[in-house]
């Protein structure tokens, strides 16, 4: 699948614009530290930190800038989670050694890093310290296990409201911001499009505007339900430009079998005049969209070894049951409770 995680690719793309990063950190970092910071010194880090393994699942958006008071760099690394984990210290602690060692490779003296969660999942995400995830150790073994803070954006915390009008101020931030906040409620998320996009009404307009919108279209299109065609004529409505983008995106995911399911059997029973053309249309294309959320579900809870499902999974024609197996990965604790629904 060409965009293993729509989420992670939507992150990057919007915090990977440096105005886009200050605007965040301004909106939603400690003020104690924030006025520490010297955001005009804020440069990209273009060094990965991650293996192969896992770059498709890590989102390794590093920036590092300059104390207002004194010759220190600090390392700011951004991660994003569109599900909440367990641990987040594991992988966090994978960043900072590897951060570290570039650190001492390149003999410069160690930078400190302050670790960026921002999450937008369903679940609460629970924040605890490292030390309470070892049960039961004795106060003796404590100083032996690695103490240090990440700083959480939880965007189920703000309001859509707190976020158009008060938290972020610029316009590609406050869209994807509220994008992410609303994509697992298609209701709310359908009712507020046209609004969402009327902040980005002269953005779009612009040649940074008109990229970023590219990057809005294929986000709806891959990590929600809305219908491709609502995307389109909502996006009419405020711009003609963006219409066309949009239609121009949506057939060449078609071309390429991505939303064929989804869009392309719609299309084709309307044009053709036959109403059972459409509903079947729509049957397939909700099926390829579920097979498709199932997939990128599993991957997520279960890494590689959560695909090897998939060849049962996508043998299911039931809709029914896709959307109870769809269900059951977001809340199962283990592989063995989705296979008893196969």
């Amino acid at each position: 699948m060409e965009i293993i995680n729509p989420h992670d690719k939507f992150f990057k793309e919007t915090f990977s614009i440096r105005e886009n990063v200050i605007d965040f950190l301004s909106g939603t970092f400690p003020s104690k530290i924030l006025k520490k910071l010297d955001l005009s010194t804020l440069t990209q880090d273009n060094n990965s930190y991650i293996d192969e393994e896992h770059k498709e699942h890590f989102s390794d958006i590093v920036y590092t800038c300059f104390c207002k008071d004194k010759e220190l760099r600090i390392t700011l690394l951004f991660e994003h989670k569109s599900y909440a984990v367990a641990c987040p210290y594991l992988q966090l602690m994978k960043y900072l050694l590897k951060i570290w060692e570039s650190n001492n490779k390149q003999a410069q003296r160690l930078m400190p890093v302050i670790p960026v969660i921002l999450y937008h999942g369903k679940d609460t995400w629970k924040a605890r310290r490292f030390r309470d995830y070892f049960e039961g150790i004795d106060e003796e073994f404590l100083r032996f296990i690695p103490e240090f803070e990440y700083l959480l954006t939880d965007l189920s915390s703000y309001s859509n409201e707190e976020i158009k009008d008060r938290v972020f101020r610029r316009a590609s931030l406050q869209i994807t911001m509220l994008l992410m906040r609303n994509i697992y409620n298609d209701k709310i998320l359908g009712d507020k499009l046209k609004v969402f996009f009327e902040i980005g009404r002269q953005y779009f307009e612009e040649e940074g505007g008109v990229k970023f919108l590219e990057s809005v279209i294929r986000y709806l299109y891959y990590a929600s339900d809305i219908e491709e065609e609502r995307v389109i004529d909502t996006l009419k409505e405020i711009s003609e430009e963006g219409g066309k983008l949009s239609m121009t995106i949506a057939a060449r995911l078609i071309e390429k079998g991505k939303i064929t399911g989804r869009m392309e059997g719609r299309m084709e029973g309307r044009e053709e005049g036959r109403a059972e053309g459409a509903i079947e249309g729509e049957r397939k294309g909700r099926i390829e969209g579920l097979i498709e959320a199932i997939e990128i579900g599993l991957e997520l809870k279960y890494g590689v070894n959560g695909l090897r499902l998939l060849e049962r999974i996508r043998k299911i024609a039931v809709i029914e049951k896709l959307e109870s197996i769809k269900e059951a990965v977001k809340i199962s604790k283990n592989m063995e409770e989705i296979e008893k629904l196969l």
